[in-house]
C-alpha cells in the first residue's frame, strides 16, 4: 500500500502547490483499491466523485448502437480519470479496472474549493483536461483515412510509448524504457486482440489477422502473454501513403 505522507507527490496535477494545498489534498482525500474488472462508473451514473490513479490502469470506455464496446483511454499512474465532471452533468463514459489499481478519490465539492484557493492547482486540471483533448484529436486523426493495417500500427506504437518498457531479444528480461537501447519494446501489461479490436472498433478476426502480417513482416512477437513490438517499424508503416 502506498505511504500516505508520499502519495501526492506522484500526481502529476499536483505538482508545483504550496504546503498548504498538499495538506488540505491529504486530508480531503481518501485511497482505496479496485479489483481487476470491477467497474468504478457507469455511462449516464451521476458522479459526485473526483478519481485518480495512483497506481494501476483503467479503462475508460462507451458502447455503440450495436453494443460493440469502444475504448477511449487506457490511463495509468498520476492520471485523473473523470475531472470533466466538474459540469455537473451525467457521466459520459464507463470506468473499469483494466487490472487491480490503488485510486484516490475527492469529494467534487471538497476538490472545487480547495481550488478555489490556489490557482496552480486550477491550471494543473485544466491542463490535465486538455492533454485528453490532444490524444482525442491523434485518435480522430488516425481513425479515418487509415486502413486497419496501419490503424493496428499506430496504436500499437502509441501503447509502447506509453506503456513501453525496453527489451532484450530473450523477451522481458527489462530495464527502464529507452529508444537508445534494443529494438523490441515490451507493452507492460497483458494486451489481448480483443481488447486492441475493441479500441479500434474493428472484429477481433480482423485485428487478428493484421497482427499476424506484421508478426510475419518482424514488426511484433509474443512472449507468452506480453506483446513485444519494434516501434521504429511501427512508426514507418503507418506513416507510409
Amino acid at each position: 500500500m502506498i505511504r500516505n505522507d508520499d502519495y501526492l507527490k506522484n500526481i502529476p496535477a499536483f505538482s508545483q502547490l504550496n504546503k498548504e494545498t498538499l495538506e488540505k489534498l491529504q486530508k480531503a482525500g481518501e485511497l482505496f483499491e479496485i479489483k481487476k474488472g470491477n467497474m468504478l462508473f457507469f455511462e449516464k451514473d451521476v458522479v459526485n466523485k473526483i478519481y485518480i490513479i495512483l497506481r494501476g490502469k483503467i479503462s475508460i470506455f462507451r458502447y455503440s448502437q450495436k453494443a460493440q464496446r469502444r475504448v477511449i483511454y487506457i490511463l495509468g499512474d498520476g492520471e485523473f480519470i473523470n475531472e470533466v465532471i466538474f459540469d455537473d452533468l451525467p457521466s459520459s463514459v464507463n470506468a473499469e479496472a483494466f487490472e487491480k489499481s490503488i485510486l484516490l478519490r475527492y469529494d467534487k465539492k471538497d476538490l472545487e474549493e480547495i481550488m478555489k484557493s490556489d490557482f496552480q492547482l486550477t491550471k494543473n486540471i485544466t491542463n490535465s483536461m486538455g492533454k485528453k483533448v490532444r490524444r482525442l484529436y491523434r485518435q480522430i486523426k488516425n481513425t479515418i483515412p487509415l486502413s486497419l493495417d496501419k490503424k493496428v500500427a499506430a496504436k500499437l506504437w502509441k501503447l509502447s510509448k506509453d506503456y513501453g518498457i525496453n527489451c532484450d531479444l530473450n523477451g522481458f528480461n527489462c530495464i527502464n524504457f529507452s529508444d537508445e537501447c534494443t529494438p523490441w519494446t515490451g507493452i507492460n501489461f497483458n494486451l489481448t486482440i480483443t481488447y486492441l479490436a475493441d479500441m479500434l472498433g474493428s472484429s477481433r478476426e480482423s485485428v487478428s489477422r493484421e497482427m499476424k502480417k506484421m508478426e510475419s513482416k518482424g514488426y511484433l512477437k509474443w512472449e507468452g502473454k506480453k506483446l513485444l513490438v519494434k516501434r521504429e517499424e511501427l512508426r514507418k508503416f503507418y506513416r507510409e501513403i
